[in-house]
């Protein structure tokens, strides 16, 4: 349903490889947290472009703890008004993340999200 792709501008992102209705899941997959104490030296790695917040979380203070999701959601560009949401699943294995679309996505078209955190990106410029 979707791959990696290198987008003009942005680098690699994901695209849809066929028509995608509304509410498809695209992708599970798992989750590492660490806590907000971590972030400063996150930060200074390429793992800050990289990682989430979960908006519930965010909304209410900035010192929340990151996710790293390995899977393709990470590879999902930023976008105002995004065609694609995650959603955080906890089970007895773990926290998992849900990429779903939250529009119909057509074949050839970009899977974006709301980086939530975009306020963290000294370059947010360039993605908004």
């Amino acid at each position: 349903m979707i791959e990696v792709k290198k987008i003009h501008n942005k680098g690699r992102g994901i695209i849809a490889t066929q028509h995608i209705p509304k509410g498809t899941l695209l992708e599970v997959a798992p989750v590492e947290a660490f806590q907000f104490e971590q972030k400063q030296s996150i930060n200074e790695t390429e793992v800050f472009k990289y990682y989430f917040v979960k908006p519930s979380e965010y909304s209410k203070s900035k010192d929340v703890k990151r996710y790293l999701i390995f899977g393709l959601a990470s590879l999902c560009n930023h976008e105002k008004k995004p065609n694609a949401r995650v959603e955080w699943i906890e089970d007895e294995i773990g926290l998992w993340s849900h990429l779903i679309a939250q529009k119909d996505i057509n074949k050839g078209e970009e899977v974006t999200l709301f980086y939530t955190n975009i306020d963290e990106y000294i370059n947010a410029y360039k993605f908004v």
